[in-house]
């Protein structure tokens, strides 16, 4: 099978794969035909560019809520390898524009994507997102294979007005409580939340598509990792030793520091530009795993609540070993000796991958 190719010119064959699904729970207009919608017009929009750098694939999954993200989840394995050499970005569109839903107090985003997502929030709608770490949700179905992805749900009904309303909490509709039921009709549309929300997904997705160097903060998914890493260390209570990966992670935060501080001290050339990129892709294909996935690169985990860092899990279970079946301790501790090996060796690697592009880059060399 081919892959799908579109007809605009580009000037690489990278690509930003924009997403959502079409099944629903009964007529579901606010899940997700809404998102149906916003994507026919992404398509329309992005169809009339004469010239991108990179290009735009949009998909519409089955499978969803029927096969538990099935449709994304048989993309993932067919295109894999197209995926993990070419995407430099995906975004997931789900139950956009509904009634009442003005706020973004709840987007969903990967670290290194936050400027990005919190700068097209705030320039289209004058409004400040707060930042909820991905789940395992939605047609998150990318984290195997190392692609940086955000957003899923986006604005929401204010959390006041829903305390007002009587409204539980949901999983779409933004907010609405006719979510997944039969009241999921037109009324919970809103066109001017629609119109609102769109815009946020054109900025971030011209953003992409043609930046001249892909706008990943990497110095954020680091600093994300360095929390992690304090509450495993606090929840290990002594009985796993995670300074190396601790070590490591200090070496590559001060890497993404010379890289980021030359990267804003001058405008890279065409040639810096394309070896950046290149390294942001490499970073996201080592790091976004290591953050979100357990299983390898062509494997899914289930779709379940995923920790921050998932290898370093079982650290938890330490402690009630240590005091209830202290003879299972040592294999717990041989197994996570292991894994925090993989977690300092992904730091190392990209360590050495940072540190190779900032030498070759003239207006960051000298930058030691």
């Amino acid at each position: 099978m081919q892959a799908p190719r579109g007809p605009i010119a580009v000037e690489s064959d990278d690509f930003m794969l924009v997403h959502g699904h079409y099944d629903s729970w009964d007529v579901g207009i606010g899940d997700n035909a809404v998102g149906d919608a916003t994507l026919l017009e992404l398509a329309r929009i992005f169809g009339t560019a004469e010239h991108l750098k990179r290009s735009l694939w949009i998909a519409w999954w089955p499978g969803h809520s029927t096969g538990r993200y099935g449709g994304s989840t048989w993309f993932a394995d067919e295109f894999a390898l197209d995926l993990r050499k070419r995407c430099v970005a995906a975004l997931d569109i789900d139950s956009p524009g509904c009634w009442h839903a003005t706020e973004y107090d709840d987007v969903m985003w990967m670290a290194e994507a936050g400027p990005l997502c919190e700068s097209a929030i705030s320039d289209t709608t004058g409004k400040t997102a707060h930042r909820l770490r991905p789940l395992r949700a939605g047609d998150y179905s990318f984290n195997h294979l190392g692609l940086t992805s955000f957003y899923m749900l986006l604005s929401n009904i204010p959390e006041d007005e829903r305390a007002k309303l009587g409204f539980y909490p949901t999983g779409g509709c933004g907010g609405n409580i006719a979510w997944h039921t039969e009241d999921d009709q037109m009324p919970v549309a809103e066109r001017a939340n629609l119109e609102r929300d769109l815009a946020v997904y054109v900025a971030s997705i011209a953003r992409v598509l043609d930046a001249r160097v892909l706008p990943l903060d990497f110095r954020e998914t680091a600093a994300e990792f360095a929390t992690n890493l304090a509450a495993y260390e606090e929840s290990a209570e002594g009985l796993i030793d995670l300074g190396r990966a601790v070590e490591e992670l200090a070496g590559l935060r001060a890497a993404l520091d010379r890289l980021y501080d030359g990267l804003e001290a001058g405008e890279p050339s065409e040639a810096e530009a394309a070896s950046i990129n290149a390294l942001f892709v490499e970073l996201s294909r080592g790091l976004v795993p290591l953050g979100y996935a357990e299983r390898g690169q062509f494997e899914h985990d289930p779709a379940l609540p995923r920790v921050p860092i998932p290898r370093l899990a079982r650290i938890a279970e330490l402690a009630g070993l240590r005091d209830e079946e202290p003879e299972m301790l040592p294999f717990l501790q041989n197994e996570l000796r292991r894994a925090v090996n993989h977690v300092a060796n992904v730091f190392y690697e990209a360590t050495r991958a940072v540190n190779a592009v900032t030498a070759s880059l003239g207006s960051v060399s000298a930058i030691d």
